[in-house]
């Protein structure tokens, strides 16, 4: 018969117990992916509420303090699983995965003048936003890879296009909150109308009649042709006052 050592159970009896807690662990279903990014958007809306605002990025008070919930927010993106997500949390989730990289792209280079000067040929070579250092839900990707994920199908949105960052002066600014997928229709809508209606994304030139729009738009003008449209179509959408007049009219 097994005794029971001092204060404890007989070792009979602690067998079958181990036996029982090994069979439940094995038969206990696998947990569920993180399929609610609220934590995560957390984090990063509390680094862009310190770091970004509509009228610049303190890039170098961003490199120097490297806060928690930034490397707490960077390490979520690279195992993150957006296919488990609604489709607007994935559009959601990739326009934050490339904004939230392009700055890790920055800071891992500054003091950077431009980030035109990544690469050769003014970046036309292994330049910034072609290189595959970015690691995203589970795979090295580059910048162009992830904007390629919300802005060509089966996610795309073309308006994507206003609310990714270049980080340079003439690009879509860092917008100082996190796109979440119940308000991404309006943030999108508001994104595109705002820099479209800027100095950077249109200029009208009254007496030639001209409009002179966002290299953004030619850059990716295979985005904004859907059901038929044109680049000037979409933009007439969102441009206001005269320079509407002159979008819809070319």
């Amino acid at each position: 018969m097994d005794r029971a050592p001092p204060g404890g159970l007989p070792s009979k009896v602690m067998r079958v117990w181990r036996i029982a807690v090994a069979l439940l662990l094995s038969i206990a279903p696998p947990a569920a992916p993180q399929s609610d990014p609220s934590d995560a958007w957390s984090d990063w809306g509390a680094v862009l509420a310190r770091y970004a605002s509509a009228e610049r990025v303190q890039y170098a008070r961003w490199k120097a303090e490297n806060p928690a919930e930034w490397r707490r927010f960077l390490a979520w993106l690279e195992t993150a699983d957006p296919s488990q997500m609604s489709p607007a949390d994935q559009r959601a989730f990739w326009i934050n995965a490339y904004n939230a990289r392009v700055v890790v792209g920055v800071l891992s280079r500054y003091p950077i003048d431009s980030v035109k000067d990544v690469g050769f040929l003014g970046g036309r070579v292994r330049g910034f936003f072609g290189r595959e250092e970015h690691r995203v839900a589970g795979r090295q990707r580059s910048l162009d890879d992830i904007r390629a994920m919300v802005t060509r199908p089966p996610l795309g949105d073309p308006r994507a296009h206003f609310a990714l960052t270049l980080a340079t002066d003439s690009s879509p600014p860092l917008r100082p909150e996190p796109y979440r997928g119940a308000t991404l229709d309006t943030q999108l809508d508001f994104q595109t109308r705002t820099f479209l209606n800027s100095p950077e994304g249109s200029q009208l030139d009254k007496d030639a009649r001209r409009l002179y729009l966002t290299p953004i738009l030619a850059w990716h003008e295979e985005d904004f042709l859907h059901d038929g449209g044109t680049v000037r179509s979409f933009v007439a959408q969102y441009v206001m006052g005269a320079a509407a007049e002159a979008a819809a009219s070319a």
